[in-house]
C-alpha cells in the first residue's frame, strides 16, 4: 500500500480508506449525477437507522439499530464517503466527486437539501448542536491542500478555513463547546489534527502526546474525552482508537481500546459504551467487508456484525423522531 499522496485523472477513486490507498487530488468531472434516492419502506422511519456509506459501490446502505437489518439503500450518490447527524436525526453525506453534500431527513427517500462544495472534494461533515452550523472538511481543494467549510444554519455561502500544517482534512467533530476538530494528514502525509475554536477564523494545530497516528480516522467526543481513530494503529492494518483529553493545544492520550476484527476503520460512530462503524474486508467476515459493533471502550471482539459491503467510509446514527 502506497501512503504519499499522488494525482488520478478525471472518474476515480478519491477515497479516505486505508484498505485501499492514501488521500489522492484528482482532476474530477464537475457534471453532477442525477438526484438521488432511497428504497426505505415507511415503516423503517419508525427505528434507529444506521447509515453506512459504501464508497467501492456508490451506495449508502442503511441498516435499522440495533437490529443491524438492511432497511435499504440510497443510489445515485457519486462516491459517498463522511456521514453526520443532527439532533433532529437528519444526515448529511458527501459526495466527494459530485462535489455536493446532501441532507436527508431520517428515513428520507430523497434529499431535503443539496449544497454545492465551491473549493475541493468534500470528506468529512460535523454538525455543531448549538447553532446547526455544518462543517465539511474537503480532503484536497481543486488545486491543492484542502481545507474546512463552514456552512452557516446548515446553508448559505460557506466560509473557508485553510491550515498551513494540515493539507489533507478528513472527518470532523465539534465539542460542547462549539470548537470544531478535524483530522487529516501533513503535506507528506503524516498524521495531523487542527481546531477551530469557537469564533476563531484561523486553524491550528495540535500536537499529540502518549501516542503516535499513522492514518488518520474518526473524530468524536464523549463528554470531554475526544476519541481519534487509527486506521493504521502501530502502522499495521488493524484499527484502534485513542481516548484523550485537551489541555490548550495539547491533546494527552489517556488510553486506547483495540478492536479485533477491524480493519481500516475510516469513520466510527463512538457512544458511551458501543462503537459502531464499517470494516474493511481485510478483517471481514469470510474475507467480506461490512459492518460492526464493538463494546466500548473494553473493546476487543465484536458483539454483532453483517457482511454485504464492499468499501465502508462513512458511519452515521440517526434517531426515530
Amino acid at each position: 500500500m502506497r501512503r504519499s499522496a499522488r494525482r488520478l485523472v478525471a472518474g476515480t477513486a478519491l477515497l479516505l480508506s486505508a484498505a485501499c490507498a492514501s488521500p489522492s487530488s484528482i482532476v474530477a468531472m464537475r457534471s453532477q449525477p442525477p438526484l438521488p434516492a432511497a428504497s426505505l419502506t415507511p415503516a423503517a422511519a419508525k427505528t434507529a437507522l444506521l447509515y453506512i456509506a459504501d464508497a467501492g459501490k456508490f451506495v449508502v446502505d442503511v441498516y435499522t439499530f440495533p437490529a443491524l437489518a438492511l432497511a435499504g439503500k440510497i443510489t445515485g450518490i457519486n462516491r459517498p464517503q463522511g456521514e453526520c447527524s443532527d439532533a433532529d436525526g437528519n444526515v448529511w453525506i458527501t459526495s466527494t466527486q459530485g462535489l455536493q453534500i446532501l441532507e436527508f431527513a431520517h428515513g428520507g427517500r430523497t434529499p431535503i437539501k443539496v449544497l454545492g462544495d465551491p473549493a475541493g472534494y468534500p470528506a468529512g461533515c460535523a454538525v455543531d448542536p448549538a447553532t446547526n452550523d455544518l462543517a465539511v472538511t474537503n480532503l484536497t481543494g481543486f488545486s491543492g491542500a484542502g481545507e474546512v467549510l463552514i456552512y452557516r444554519h446548515g446553508g448559505g455561502v460557506p466560509a473557508v478555513y485553510q491550515s498551513a500544517q494540515q493539507h489533507y482534512f478528513f472527518f470532523a467533530a465539534y465539542d460542547s463547546s462549539g470548537n470544531l476538530f478535524t483530522s487529516g494528514q501533513t503535506a507528506k502525509t503524516a498524521y495531523s489534527l487542527s481546531v477551530l475554536p469557537k469564533g476563531a477564523h484561523k486553524l491550528s494545530t495540535l500536537a499529540i502526546k502518549g501516542a503516535t497516528l499513522f492514518f488518520p480516522g474518526t473524530v468524536a467526543w464523549l463528554g470531554s474525552t475526544i476519541v481519534l481513530g487509527d486506521q493504521l494503529c502501530g502502522n499495521r492494518k488493524l484499527s484502534c482508537f485513542y481516548r484523550g483529553s485537551v489541555a490548550g493545544r495539547t491533546v494527552h492520550i489517556t488510553g486506547v481500546t483495540h478492536l479485533k476484527a477491524a480493519c481500516a476503520i475510516a469513520q466510527a460512530v463512538v457512544e458511551p459504551s458501543q462503537l459502531i462503524a464499517g470494516n474493511s474486508a481485510q478483517c471481514g467476515r469470510g474475507g467480506k467487508s461490512g459492518v460492526g459493533v464493538w463494546p466500548f471502550p473494553r473493546g476487543g471482539e465484536p458483539s454483532k456484525s453483517v457482511a454485504g459491503l464492499d468499501m465502508p467510509v462513512g458511519a452515521a446514527l440517526s434517531a426515530a423522531r
